[in-house]
């Protein structure tokens, strides 16, 4: 008789003593109740992330910081540039959408395309994209890839015409950004040319549903991205009346600068080794699972 002894020791503070069957119901309603996981990155990517933790067993909720907004500018001619960075699926989709792209896409996408991470690369080859130059991390993880691009390609021809290591780099970017790509590629002599085609807007305050299950204590692992969007979240979770919850909540940090933006009150702080969506989604399905052994065998010790 596991279960009526660790409800009497949860409710009792004793083995021994009653538990009447209304008590019994409540504590059992507590512990089956489904702990979820928080998305707060922008879509359409949240619902990927939804998509692949439920795949795994872990029930996940989307409430996504900001949203994105396309701006609208001049785009040069593929010639004047070298190649196209691209640090986001967001970058991708919005450059896509210039009618010059459009107009020339063989052109453009002959161009070599430094990507972060394996999303926007399936982004950028969806998009078209042949020639794919793949980073990890942030920004900062194509340093090392353009540099190395760069170098073997100095005194180099291409159908018989020399390889212009002159031409800048074009960097399709969001208006806000973590890592300036311009600045740290100059002090390599690799030059950029940023065009900011979107921004991130961020969501003011909390959807209803969230609200509701932060009430409930369903929520017990958020996954943060990036500075800003977790900024956004802690917020609007404060706007809402709700900041003590974070005691029952997990935070799940792509970064210790994230970890730091979100402060302090959280039951449990992870950060990733590095800020790939796949380790930040394994540690929230190995949390969630933790979390799970513990809700059936903590009370029967």
């Amino acid at each position: 008789m596991l279960l009526p002894i660790a409800a009497a020791k949860h409710l009792t503070g004793s083995k021994n003593s009653a538990v009447t069957i209304d008590n019994l119901v409540e504590w059992l309603k507590g512990k089956m109740m489904a702990k979820m996981t928080l998305i707060i990155r922008p879509q359409p990517d949240a619902d990927r992330d939804v998509a692949l933790l439920v795949r795994y067993g872990v029930p996940a909720l989307v409430s996504p910081s900001m949203k994105r907004t396309c701006q609208t500018h001049e785009l040069p001619e593929s010639f004047n540039f070298s190649g196209i960075i691209m640090t986001s699926r967001n970058a991708v989709e919005a450059i896509t959408k210039f009618d010059k792209v459009n107009a020339d896409r063989v052109r453009w996408a002959k161009l070599p395309v430094f990507v972060v991470g394996s999303a926007t690369a399936a982004a950028a080859r969806d998009a078209g994209f042949s020639n794919i130059i793949r980073g990890t991390g942030g920004g900062a993880g194509l340093l090392a890839p353009i540099r190395c691009y760069f170098n073997k390609k100095i005194g180099k021809q291409e159908n018989g015409v020399s390889f212009n290591t002159n031409l800048p780099l074009l960097w399709p970017s969001a208006v806000e950004i973590s890592f300036d790509l311009v600045a740290a590629l100059s002090t390599h002599g690799v030059a950029v040319q940023r065009l900011p085609v979107y921004q991130m807007i961020a969501n003011a305050g909390l959807d209803s549903t969230i609200t509701d299950k932060i009430t409930e204590g369903a929520i017990a692992a958020v996954v943060a991205m990036s500075v800003r969007s977790v900024q956004i979240f802690r917020r609007n979770l404060d706007a809402a009346g709700k900041a003590s919850s974070l005691a029952g909540m997990v935070l799940i940090a792509g970064s210790s600068a994230i970890a730091e933006a979100a402060g302090g009150g959280w039951q449990t702080v992870y950060i990733a080794r590095q800020p790939r969506r796949s380790r930040l989604l394994a540690i929230a399905v190995l949390s969630h699972r933790r979390n799970n052994l513990s809700m059936s065998y903590g009370d029967h010790t």
